[in-house]
């Protein structure tokens, strides 16, 4: 319900090119969460179930795909903000 209700047109969001800045930004942040959950999994099932007879950098190679995809999220959020496509509110 709340990931939703956060994609929902909100009536403060910046307007730029008459698309909804909200949901383009969102929908990407939203992608590369699940793509860095794929990679966690991914990694742990390496480590866990590989014997490490076939490629013994397979988990290595998943962490680096996931620090890298944390840079581009990271980022990615920082210009959003920076560009006010994020707007932070007080808690």
């Amino acid at each position: 319900m709340l990931l939703i209700h956060s994609l929902l047109p909100n009536k403060t969001e910046t307007v730029y090119g008459g698309y909804k800045m909200g949901l383009i930004i969102k929908l990407p942040i939203l992608i590369i969460l699940g793509l860095i959950i794929f990679t966690l999994v991914e990694g742990m099932y390496y480590m866990a179930k590989d014997d490490g007879a076939k490629d013994k950098t397979r988990v290595v190679k998943a962490l680096t795909i996931r620090i890298t995809l944390s840079l581009i999220l990271f980022a990615l959020l920082i210009l959003g903000a920076f560009f006010g496509m994020i707007q932070p509110h007080g808690m």
